[in-house]
């Protein structure tokens, strides 16, 4: 879907375990997008990176976890989410 990445895109596979991030886009043919559909990593789907290591990457999603290759994590484009400041007013 993306050629470029953005200047917050990353790989998948280079975001450390424990982090949330939103999926921006892949690096592949249909085939790859039918895959990922049917894995519930759509395009805008906020995922939790569970566990990265050398070969496996296991991803939070939907309540689920999904196991990835490297080489599949790695044409999976995403950008880090930030989480939203909750508002402490004293009073």
């Amino acid at each position: 879907m993306a050629d470029a990445a953005g200047p917050l895109e990353h790989q998948l596979a280079e975001f450390p375990a424990g982090r949330r991030v939103r999926i921006t886009g892949h690096r592949g043919g249909r085939m790859l997008r039918a895959r990922l559909l049917a894995m519930g990593l759509n395009l805008g789907r906020e995922v939790e990176i569970i566990q990265n290591n050398r070969g496996l990457i296991i991803v939070g999603v939907n309540g689920g976890r999904v196991a990835l290759g490297r080489g599949i994590s790695q044409k999976i484009l995403a950008e880090p989410v930030v989480p939203l400041l909750t508002d402490q007013r004293s009073g």
